[in-house]
């Protein structure tokens, strides 16, 4: 008999250190098995009024439906919330956008899905990848070989995001389902994070043995505050155990 999976999450998010105004927002329900971060584009108009907006929308979502139900209404809600946010907008080259990236687990399988330069990561067996694949244009001068990966940290144009919920009429959604398991854990954040904790040092955090998933998260959050934070910051932590070993 398969082993049985159960998970849990811990959620953080901080105005940091320069902004005045957190347009992050996150959502985080062990019972749906979902969780996503949304980061209101900033320098544009009620950021933080997309980013609620969508995780809104993701709280509305049902639960106990087969994932390929929800996966579809989970496309359904975010289209939604699109078409809200265009017609907000009102046009003459006005945006109020967002990123989206979130994770929806059944109980042998996760789906990860991304619109934007949130990201999502898995530690596997002490491996960190990241999930996701930046929406941004650093990301696509990458791709081309137009630039090389050292650039990209410090490109004048890191923060041009390519895609976003709110961004355009039609929006696109990038999902992919893969398969779940024991032992995994998963980190969604804002770019907020990743501009503080570089990968190699991310990887030695997330492997720190012994720690408690609170403790983990807390130490994630206060070495970006203890650091430029120039932007705001969001994070959640899931765990995945074997059922018989959940605390």
């Amino acid at each position: 008999m398969p082993e049985q999976l159960s998970w849990r999450s811990v959620a953080l998010t901080e105005t940091g250190l320069v902004r005045k105004i957190n347009e992050d927002a996150l959502y985080a329900s062990d019972q749906k098995a979902h969780w996503a971060v949304a980061d209101g584009m900033g320098g544009h108009h009620a950021g933080d009024l997309a980013s609620q907006l969508v995780v809104g929308k993701l709280d509305l979502l049902p639960q106990g439906e087969p994932l390929s139900h929800r996966v579809d209404r989970l496309e359904d809600s975010l289209i939604a919330a699109n078409q809200e946010l265009v017609s907000m907008a009102g046009g003459d080259g006005k945006v109020i956008g967002t990123t989206v990236a979130g994770l929806m687990f059944d109980s042998r399988r996760y789906l990860v899905y991304w619109c934007g330069d949130s990201r999502v990561y898995l530690l596997r067996n002490g491996s960190l990848s990241q999930e996701t694949v930046d929406h941004t244009l650093v990301q696509e001068l990458l791709e081309q070989g137009r630039i090389n990966p050292v650039d990209v940290e410090n490109h004048p144009e890191r923060n041009v995001i390519t895609r976003a919920v709110g961004a355009t009429a039609n929006l696109y959604v990038d999902m992919d389902l893969r398969p779940l398991q024991a032992g995994d854990l998963f980190l969604i954040c804002s770019d907020g994070l990743d501009k503080e904790i570089g990968e190699n040092e991310l990887t030695q955090l997330l492997n720190m043995k012994g720690q408690r998933l609170e403790h983990l998260a807390d130490r994630l959050m206060s070495t970006c505050l203890d650091r430029t934070a120039k932007d705001n910051i969001t994070l959640i932590l899931i765990s995945v155990e074997v059922t018989d070993s959940i605390e």
